[in-house]
């Protein structure tokens, strides 16, 4: 059964669940939301608990909260870790990648440039070299917990990739870990073939902040 995704027509919150869906192989399609009418309607059917999105309804469920979501679907693709102690650090880094992808969500919302100026100064510094040594010490070629693939490297994937597009890969070089972890996960076959569809979003503009504002407010 294939799920839909219900959110505006951008990344955003919704960019680590279609992350984790594509890892774990589940079909979906999204609904964009463009229209202030569309988001009204599915609070008034009690689809969102919060009256926030992104929405996923799946097998007659209506899932939200980004990363409950994202664990959710984690845990149908076995993304969670092989015992008590790899769950227990895939939580702890995942959440600590919601921490540093927190600091790109507002690009666009709170100006483009100003975003990124303190993303450089301030969030880049802190988190990647605490990655990168992960990255170093677990040794299993480009995982951050166990061998395999997890939802903390999803979670690495995203903000990596969004530093990559933003600010250029050249921001990545001072850590030589993280650089193999995205080669490694762009070589994944289902990320891979999500990263090149039409369900990659692109990246925020000045259409997508007037068009998110517009049915927000």
């Amino acid at each position: 059964m294939s799920a839909t995704l219900h959110y505006f027509n951008g990344r955003g919150k919704a960019e680590i669940v279609r992350l984790s869906m594509a890892a774990a192989k589940v079909e979906f399609s999204q609904v964009d939301i463009t229209e202030k009418h569309q988001f009204e309607a599915l609070k008034t059917e009690g689809k969102l608990v919060f009256g926030q999105l992104p929405l996923v309804e799946y097998e007659g469920n209506n899932l939200v909260q980004s990363c409950s979501t994202a664990r959710y679907f984690a845990a149908k693709g076995d993304l969670l870790g092989s015992n008590e102690q790899e769950k227990l650090n895939i939580d702890i880094l995942f959440e600590g990648t919601r921490d540093f992808n927190s600091a790109f969500i507002p690009y666009g919302f709170a100006g483009f440039k100003e975003v990124l100026d303190n993303a450089k100064q301030t969030v880049i510094p802190k988190y990647l070299p605490v990655f990168n040594s992960i990255l170093s010490k677990n040794g299993s070629n480009g995982h951050l917990v166990g061998s395999k693939l997890s939802l903390a490297d999803l979670g690495l994937l995203e903000v990596s990739l969004t530093i990559e597009e933003l600010l250029g890969e050249d921001e990545l070089k001072p850590y030589p870990e993280v650089q193999n972890f995205l080669k490694v996960m762009k070589s994944n076959e289902a990320i891979a073939n999500y990263l090149r569809s039409d369900l990659r979003k692109k990246k925020n503009d000045e259409r997508y902040v007037a068009e998110v504002q517009r049915v927000l407010n």
